[in-house]
């Protein structure tokens, strides 16, 4: 299985997004090679995206979001990247698009065409850990088997937000993939999302666009509980976890190619 993770101009998760794929090939004894190139290096030699099963844009800056978060870089890949992406797209692979990598496939994939993310409610940039509850109907591999999810959110621009009608088709498709839900620690809807979305999938499922950062919440040890939590575990005699919940979304994605 061979993962390509872009860098570039302000991205800057690029190495937590490749480590969690690499720890989670460990984890499940799988055979998995992650690149990280920047998006130039793609444009130069385009026909490389042939070589991967796994498309994944990180979280950051790109271009300094000074035309909105996440626009420069989608019109980038759109300008000159645009007939590669479509025939990654169009084949049996997967694409991960993490906060501003989020922000980014909200501009490129034709099934979010009307999805917007604007500023958070409260106006300024928001930085928690929150809880996440996976649609079941939701037909993604990376959400397969999954629940409830703790992962961190970071983003000042997360708010999904499009019309009625839109919401209404993206609930009967069964495309909004994580929705906030409440927190002992936060406001559970920490940017005032329509219908407290935090992640949408296209309607084949291989396409997640997610704000939260899962690639953050590797291990046990990055949750801003697990002092708390570590106490509850001893006390009641139960074996520390090694991994965070953000681990299980790239330990989905290395199960869909090695099934």
């Amino acid at each position: 299985m061979n993962v390509i993770v872009l860098c570039g101009y302000g991205l800057n998760c690029e190495e937590e997004t490749a480590f969690a794929f690499m720890e989670a090939g460990l984890k499940l004894k799988c055979n998995v090679k992650v690149d990280v190139v920047h998006v130039n290096e793609v444009i130069d030699n385009p026909k490389q995206l042939k070589l991967y099963h796994v498309l994944a844009i990180p979280g950051g800056f790109s271009y300094g979001d000074n035309t909105g978060a996440g626009n420069a870089l989608a019109l980038r890949i759109l300008n000159n990247l645009w007939d590669e992406f479509q025939e990654f797209l169009s084949q049996d692979k997967l694409v991960i698009g993490i906060c501003n990598g989020c922000q980014v496939l909200i501009r490129l994939i034709p099934d979010f065409v009307n999805i917007a993310l604007t500023h958070n409610d409260t106006g300024c940039y928001k930085c928690c850990w929150v809880n996440v509850q996976v649609n079941k109907k939701c037909n993604s591999p990376w959400l397969q088997g999954l629940n409830k999810l703790h992962i961190p959110i970071a983003h000042g621009e997360g708010k999904f937000y499009m019309e009625q009608d839109v919401l209404s088709k993206l609930i009967n498709d069964n495309s909004i993939a994580l929705r906030y839900i409440e927190s002992d620690t936060q406001p559970y809807n920490p940017n005032g999302s329509i219908y407290d979305i935090a992640a949408v999938s296209d309607k084949s499922g291989k396409i997640l666009a997610l704000m939260p950062h899962p690639e953050r919440a590797v291990f046990f040890t990055q949750q801003e509980n697990w002092p708390l939590m570590k106490e509850k575990y001893l006390r009641n005699n139960v074996a520390l976890p090694k991994y965070g919940d953000g681990m299980l979304i790239f330990e989905n994605a290395i199960r869909y190619f090695h099934h």
